[in-house]
């Protein structure tokens, strides 16, 4: 069996929760940034049991984040943290999250725009008169 190393083991995870698959997710560039921010932000033993939980390929995100409410909490956590590129925070011993900005490339970078073919406004340069073609895959007929 071959080991992986811990940026492929987030990524195994990430793919599970995010349903991207790993080379998306790894032509973000913010695989390493992302997993560094994840294990300092969380107790050891909680992502190491999210690790385990989502290891097997097989396993169904929304399965491991019925039976657990703090495994949920967290893989809901790194979802957000994928799609919208902010750590929307645990729930404290008060029962508050506080929310974490991240730099503005993972804002960027967020798997919310790609989903839908786009970019983040105001973070790309689609280039000069873009905004009068149709988008590529954009149905014919739609008011120009």
């Amino acid at each position: 069996m071959v080991s992986m190393t811990l940026t492929e083991r987030f990524v195994t995870l990430s793919a599970a929760l995010t349903g991207f698959d790993a080379a998306e997710l790894t032509a973000t560039g913010m695989t390493g940034i992302y997993r560094e921010f994840v294990v300092r932000q969380v107790e050891p033993p909680l992502y190491a049991r999210l690790v385990d939980a989502l290891a097997d390929a097989a396993a169904d995100p929304r399965a491991v984040a019925d039976k657990d409410e703090e495994l949920g909490e967290l893989a809901r956590a790194v979802c957000h943290l994928w799609y919208v590129g902010t750590w929307p925070g645990l729930r404290g011993d008060d029962g508050r999250t506080v929310p974490f900005p991240l730099p503005a490339r993972a804002y960027a970078r967020g798997l919310v725009w790609s989903s839908f073919g786009g970019q983040a406004p105001g973070a790309g340069r689609p280039g000069y008169g873009t905004w009068a073609e149709r988008p590529a895959g954009a149905a014919e007929g739609g008011q120009r």
